[in-house]
């Protein structure tokens, strides 16, 4: 068997909003509160002394090259400055290095923004659920609000936030995802709902059978027909 050109594999749900995301195969680091309610659980972070430092993030490596991620979110509050972003959304298994912070969505009170805060951002209120995704793909990286994956991998959605990435992050996983609060620092928190996370492979290859394959079967099924019409003579 060959393959044929790649196509968009299935939508998975990698998280489903029940319960720790490390009981579904997520890796996590960090520490935080997590409460869980009927299939939505509730993430949060303190640092309201100097000593508490408190940050929480979760990692999946899907091993895809192109491909999609959303995360369906509401937000109770999400602080950030300069240097760190409380509610982060990543495209690689990378925290906020200088480098990856311009790779990265931060998701503040009732904006979205580029980690390093540069360039464009995105207002709307988030204290509603919304569908953050984004789709990573040769370099480029956009994100889309309450778009379908369909639409995403058609082309026909439209991004709210764009950027073609910067020089590789080291360390970069390819096909990463990380989300999570991504600070310690005094005063900056988080707090947020999550109902799922999911992914599809932009890059995903289908088997198609080799025209040797393709010979074979036609004699196969000629075969089939010659018998039929053999047994349909001897019956009459």
């Amino acid at each position: 068997m060959t393959t044929a050109a790649s196509a968009a594999g299935p939508i998975e749900t990698l998280y489903d909003g029940n319960g720790s995301p490390a009981a579904q195969g997520w890796s996590a680091g960090g520490r935080g509160t997590q409460l869980p309610s009927e299939g939505i659980t509730q993430f949060m972070t303190a640092n309201d002394t100097p000593r508490t430092s408190q940050f929480q993030y979760f990692q999946y490596a899907t091993g895809a090259t192109d491909y999609i991620a959303s995360i369906r979110l509401l937000v109770v509050s999400s602080s950030y400055n300069l240097m760190d972003a409380a509610l982060t959304f990543n495209p690689f298994n990378v925290l906020l290095t200088p480098a990856s912070r311009a790779n990265t969505f931060m998701i503040g009170n009732d904006v979205v923004a580029w980690g390093d805060l540069q360039g464009a951002s995105h207002t709307l209120d988030t204290n509603i659920f919304h569908d953050y995704a984004f789709r990573y793909n040769g370099g480029k990286l956009d994100l889309y609000i309450d778009a379908s994956f369909a639409d995403i991998a058609s082309g026909t959605a439209s991004a709210v936030l764009s950027r073609t990435l910067m020089d590789p992050v080291f360390g970069t996983l390819s096909g990463g995802i990380t989300w999570g609060d991504a600070t310690n620092d005094f005063g900056y928190d988080s707090n947020y709902l999550v109902d799922n996370v999911k992914f599809q492979d932009l890059g995903a290859v289908s088997p198609v059978p080799e025209p040797s394959t393709y010979a074979m079967m036609g004699l196969g099924l000629a075969g089939l027909l010659l018998g039929s019409r053999r047994r349909g003579g001897q019956a009459s």
